[in-house]
């Protein structure tokens, strides 16, 4: 039961619509009366859903997420600064993604490879998109 409750609030966000948005010239999606990027809301949308996993393990839940073929799209995904999206991009976005397949398939280790993986987007952000380093660095669970 401890494992359904938490895994149902990942559902519930992972399938909820998104707040009301309009196109922008560039492409751009206007989300709030801001301009966001398809990569830019992904990577709100892992965010989010990366928080209710942190919650959930930190409450001794084990978690069971699929998101990989969601979250593979950050390889190709449209962003706010596409000239950004270089080859170091692309080598932490895969090794992001291995991470995460780590973390899918390690149910013994959850913990370790989740903190893993929330380093990799450390890692990326400061070299590429400082900006939500500080939150990011929150989603890290300490050792029990």
């Amino acid at each position: 039961m401890r494992m359904i409750i938490p895994l149902f609030c990942v559902l519930l966000i992972a399938c909820s619509e998104n707040p009301p948005a309009d196109e922008g010239e560039s492409g751009m999606i206007i989300v709030n009366g801001v301009e966001r990027s398809e990569l830019a809301r992904l990577m709100r949308q892992m965010y989010d859903e990366m928080k209710l996993v942190s919650d959930s393990l930190e409450s001794g839940s084990s978690v069971s997420p699929k998101f990989y073929t969601n979250y593979e799209r950050i390889t190709s995904a449209h962003a706010t600064e596409p000239e950004k999206i270089d080859e170091l991009y692309q080598s932490m976005a895969d090794a992001f993604l291995d991470n995460y397949e780590s973390f899918e398939g390690d149910e013994d280790g959850q913990i370790p490879a989740f903190n893993i993986m929330v380093d990799n987007c450390l890692v990326c952000h400061q070299n590429k998109c400082p900006g939500p380093v500080k939150a990011i660095k929150k989603l890290k669970i300490k050792p029990q």
